[in-house]
């Protein structure tokens, strides 16, 4: 007996786009802090670059969806984004050193031309990647059409992607730099350029199916922009994205100060344990909430999920602050699956779930604004002025609070939305036909909105 085996070229293309994005994107992304901090700049001074970067999100993730929505555009925006990012992120590798500077206080870094060097090209990737990344999942969504569901099995391939290049990353800079006095990160500016390449010649691959703008764009944004649904879940969007930079940007340092204070020998190989954290991340706590995102949401619902993810960004939290051996870091990762994924796919099916016809990219856009450009932003300004003032764990303690009220707040008032939807749709009588009540753009919304 024989067994037909098919693979849905279309769909295998797409997993394969996000596993070599995220596998060039994440050395460079998760190391940055760490690089940093060797080329002498402070810690104050990098929280202050991690709170302004972010904030170009606010204008270049909506700009780029609604510019490929209005132009139609999107695939050559896209893989021009992605070849010049490979182009320009080996080239950080190569900028001016200034980690000999004799400065007295953290902000005098900032008058050495070497520094703004440093900054001017990381910048520029950094925008580049802000591109690519929202253009990557509104074409997702747009390849699956109807199947939108089924987004978190294609990101999942990116988890995958992620995980497993931070640990290679991380132990190819522990080998390259051992006897080196301080570490060298070439293999991780060569690895994120040589996939950055390969997901450029997969992605020329992606079938191009952008929907037709609306005529009315302008005006369905608007009607959605207005329904309190959503800016409550964009506000939800924003504590996802601060809780997501202690995490993203500071963990590394986090690690490294652990091993400084606590456990000095674990210093020659704190690269591969800081890269072994985001693989555990990824490979064992992300993955499963990818491949079952559709069911979880279809039974809980997108408010619940970020509710869900608040209260173990508390519990995440606070069990970093007591922690004092790295290795134990590593285990309290597997949570990374809750805390960011669940939120984050909630966030990206939602804004797919309510977007009108034609402004899919605005919306992810608006999306990416939300937690990228306010929440990272804010939240890299907040944990970097806590980790100068109060040390890392401290810092941990304090937030893990935070996030338990964030938690009850948002339960409250998500709870409080859906009776009051609920109360008007009783109270206001209806005397149009179904039919004319399920075609109509402004109760289409409001059914979208329903969870």
């Amino acid at each position: 007996m024989f067994f037909k085996f098919s693979i849905n070229k279309k769909l295998l293309f797409l997993k394969m786009s996000f596993f070599f994005y995220d596998f060039g994107i994440a050395p460079i992304n998760m190391f940055f802090p760490t690089i940093a901090r060797q080329r002498g700049i402070p810690i104050l001074v990098i929280g202050i670059i991690c709170t302004i970067m972010p904030i170009f999100n606010i204008v270049i993730r909506p700009l780029s969806g609604y510019v490929t929505d209005r132009w139609h555009c999107r695939k050559q925006v896209f893989l021009g984004s992605i070849l010049l990012n490979a182009i320009i992120t080996p080239l950080i590798h190569f900028t001016p050193d200034f980690n000999d500077k004799k400065y007295s206080e953290a902000l005098d870094i900032m008058t050495y031309w070497e520094f703004w060097i440093f900054m001017t090209t990381v910048t520029v990737r950094l925008l580049l990647w802000m591109v690519g990344d929202v253009l990557q999942d509104t074409i997702c969504l747009e390849i699956l059409g109807d199947d939108k569901k089924n987004y978190g099995k294609q990101r999942v391939c990116g988890a995958i992607g992620w995980g497993i290049s931070t640990i290679m990353v991380g132990a190819c800079v522990d080998w390259y730099s051992v006897d080196a006095e301080h570490k060298n990160y070439l293999p991780a500016y060569l690895i994120s350029m040589a996939f950055l390449i390969g997901h450029f010649i997969v992605a020329s691959q992606l079938s191009q199916n952008q929907a037709c703008t609306s005529k009315s764009m302008s005006e369905g944004i608007f009607k959605i922009l207005c329904d309190v649904k959503v800016c409550s879940y964009l506000v939800w969007a924003v504590f996802s994205g601060i809780f997501s930079a202690y995490i993203w940007i500071y963990l590394f340092l986090y690690i490294e100060d652990l091993a400084n204070i606590h456990h000095r020998e674990r210093l020659p190989y704190i690269k591969t344990i800081e890269g072994l954290s985001v693989t555990l991340q990824c490979l064992i706590g992300e993955i499963p909430i990818y491949i079952l995102s559709g069911y979880i949401l279809k039974r809980i619902g997108h408010m619940t999920a970020f509710s869900i993810s608040f209260a173990l960004f508390s519990i995440r939290f606070f069990l970093y602050s007591i922690i004092k051996d790295p290795l134990w870091v590593l285990p309290v990762e597997l949570s990374n699956g809750i805390t960011f994924t669940l939120a984050f796919v909630a966030g990206i099916s939602y804004a797919a779930k309510v977007a009108p016809s034609g402004c899919a990219g605005t919306l992810q856009g608006l999306f990416g604004m939300a937690f990228h450009g306010v929440g990272i932003s804010s939240g890299s300004l907040i944990a970097g002025y806590m980790f100068e003032r109060m040390g890392s764990s401290a810092s941990f303690g304090v937030i893990s609070y935070v996030a338990f009220i964030v938690f009850l707040v948002q339960l409250s008032v998500s709870r409080l939305i859906m009776r009051m939807s609920k109360s008007t749709e009783n109270a206001t009588p209806d005397k149009r036909t179904t039919k004319e009540f399920a075609t109509c753009p402004e109760n289409m919304v409001n059914s979208s909105l329903s969870n």
